[in-house]
């Protein structure tokens, strides 16, 4: 198979400055901040577009750049994919080679600008890192967060793990049944027992504990970084692993075009579009009010920042 591990990004078009996320250069490190703290990060598809030309410019363009951090600004570092962002269209509407080519570009700022990214890039987690917030920290080298940290893919309640599909090759195979077939969150202890996280610490020792790291990889020369990401990459890569993300884009487009066999995430799509998005969660949370009890309770009993 021919791999493209490192390959150049198609380019994007962003106005300057950003607006929904923060780039900061202190060389040898790159941090880019997703910054809709009101959304709890959402990733919208203006965010998206700006993390690609923010992570094309750190990883390709400015050779003094050695590592990168990705973090959140606010009370999380993602809650995932903007479900209400005005730019995604009714996917209803939607011919199925429109479906397969959004996911196409949705999915890739996944991959261009992360995976395929010639630099490591360290998460920063805290709080919320769901559905593509997790795959975002999936696709990174290494993750370290804070004890309020959850993880998981609640989105799977309605479409299926498409974006998750690292999570395999990252934690073992009972778990990530466990994961993906349920949409079931996880708490920092629960990541860090099942390799997901490397580290967990006090939330007011993460971002000393990431540059920490950022720090030391920022000590060995760019070309070594370069190649030690390609030599590691390589190895998942001959595991098929680009193979399982084109497949996984494909099958996200069959809950969408078959409403017959996915009525679950017919009624989803439905209550989003006609409703709001608010009446399409209030409907997924009650269906798992009690799956979902224990971490509700617990970010009701955290103090108000």
């Amino acid at each position: 198979m021919t791999t493209l591990i490192n390959a150049y990004p198609p380019k994007v078009t962003v106005a300057k400055p950003y607006k929904t996320i923060i780039y900061e250069k202190k060389p040898p490190i790159a941090y880019v901040t997703l910054n809709r703290p009101e959304k709890l990060n959402a990733i919208s598809s203006d965010m998206r577009d700006e993390l690609r030309d923010a992570l094309t410019d750190a990883g390709w363009e400015d050779k003094e750049i050695k590592v990168i951090v990705l973090k959140g600004a606010g009370r999380c570092f993602s809650a995932g994919w903007d479900l209400a962002d005005p730019k995604g269209g009714d996917l209803r509407a939607m011919e199925t080679e429109e479906i397969f080519a959004y996911a196409k570009i949705v999915h890739s700022v996944l991959w261009h600008s992360v995976w395929d990214n010639p630099l490591p890039i360290i998460a920063q987690v805290h709080g919320f890192c769901l559905a593509a917030g997790m795959a975002f920290a999936s696709n990174c080298q290494m993750c370290f967060c804070s004890e309020d940290a959850l993880f998981g893919y609640p989105i799977v309640r309605e479409v299926g793990p498409f974006t998750a599909v690292v999570s395999p090759y990252l934690i073992g195979m009972r778990k990530v049944n466990e994961l993906l077939y349920t949409g079931n969150l996880i708490d920092a202890q629960e990541a860090y027992r099942i390799g997901f996280v490397n580290k967990v610490v006090p939330g007011d020792k993460l971002e000393e504990e990431v540059n920490k790291m950022a720090r030391t990889l920022g000590k060995f020369d760019r070309a070594q970084n370069i190649n030690t990401k390609r030599t590691i990459h390589m190895f998942y890569e001959l595991m098929n692993l680009r193979v399982a993300h084109e497949r996984a884009d494909e099958n996200e487009v069959i809950p969408i075009t078959s409403p017959q066999s996915y009525p679950t995430a017919a009624e989803f799509l439905r209550l989003r579009e006609e409703e709001g998005l608010k009446a399409a969660l209030d409907w997924r949370e009650r269906r798992f009010a009690e799956e979902d009890a224990w971490w509700i309770e617990r970010q009701k009993a955290r103090p108000v920042k």
